[in-house]
């Protein structure tokens, strides 16, 4: 495992990048250093030619109990020590950050929620593409109880996951629930027993490694965060259509097709264009 950062894992296989929160003594609560080392292994990821598909877990039993908290001057001393958040417009939490980066990613990024997912831990979670969770996990967005708000930019990516109904409850009463309640709201992907989080997150990695058009992936992405920004589909039609029509010659579609008709596994090139370094 490439040990580069203070505390997150990040290694790559197969494909795969595995992200790691690193701080099972403290259940991966959350420091300014561990956001940093996260936003940077995602954006890492995501200029890798190797890497297909992201896998962001917790070491340990839990994802992440959300900010470490030591006492009331916690959470005023980590916004001193986020040197980064403080920018010319204005102060950005990480969380947000992380979340803003989710959001322009080309790979598509899985939670494998081993455990808790508290806060911050389920805020970076709602981001992701796909949450596969254990049976056992439980998880809450609990800032009105810490006297605090919302952050990860967890007001926007919620509502649009599970209804505004249920966001506002969760966001507003910052009651912990199970992921059975988590599921059937549709935060959750897939729940599955403690032991097989993280097979099941690979088995979902494995689809994009193998089965899909990394360029296709990307875009499909895209759609589907600037259907939010129409308030009739047919803006949405039209883009499709446009994207649609862009891909049609391509070497992707080809093989897309060929590999259907003589039916055989797809080998598709690599991500068209790659993306830009941002650090």
């Amino acid at each position: 495992m490439d040990r580069r950062y203070e505390e997150v894992g990040y290694e790559v296989a197969d494909g795969v990048a595995v992200v790691t929160l690193d701080a099972p003594h403290r259940r991966n609560g959350m420091r300014v250093q561990m956001l940093v080392d996260v936003l940077h292994s995602l954006d890492r990821a995501d200029r890798d030619p190797e890497v297909r598909a992201v896998i962001v877990t917790g070491a340990g039993e839990s994802f992440s109990v959300g900010a470490d908290l030591d006492g009331p001057e916690t959470l005023s001393r980590a916004l001193v020590e986020d040197i980064d958040g403080h920018t010319p417009t204005g102060y950005r939490e990480p969380a947000g950050r992380i979340s803003e980066r989710l959001f322009a990613m080309c790979k598509p990024v899985i939670a494998a929620l081993n455990g808790h997912a508290i806060g911050g831990g389920a805020t970076i979670a709602a981001a992701m593409d796909i949450r596969v969770a254990s049976e056992n996990a439980r998880f809450g967005f609990v800032f009105t109880q810490r006297g605090v708000v919302p952050e990860g930019a967890s007001s926007w990516f919620l509502p649009r996951l599970v209804g505004l109904g249920r966001a506002t409850d969760w966001l507003l009463t910052g009651r912990v629930f199970d992921a059975a309640e988590a599921y059937e709201a549709g935060y959750l992907t897939k729940v599955v027993p403690a032991d097989q989080v993280m097979s099941a997150a690979r088995e979902y990695a494995r689809i994009f490694v193998e089965d899909t058009s990394p360029t296709s992936v990307a875009l499909s992405r895209r759609l589907l965060a600037n259907a939010w920004l129409h308030t009739h589909p047919g803006p949405a039609a039209a883009e499709e259509s446009r994207t649609y029509a862009g891909r049609v010659d391509s070497d992707d579609a080809r093989e897309g097709v060929m590999s259907f008709l003589e039916r055989r596994s797809a080998v598709f090139p690599p991500l068209d264009p790659p993306p830009a370094q941002r650090f």
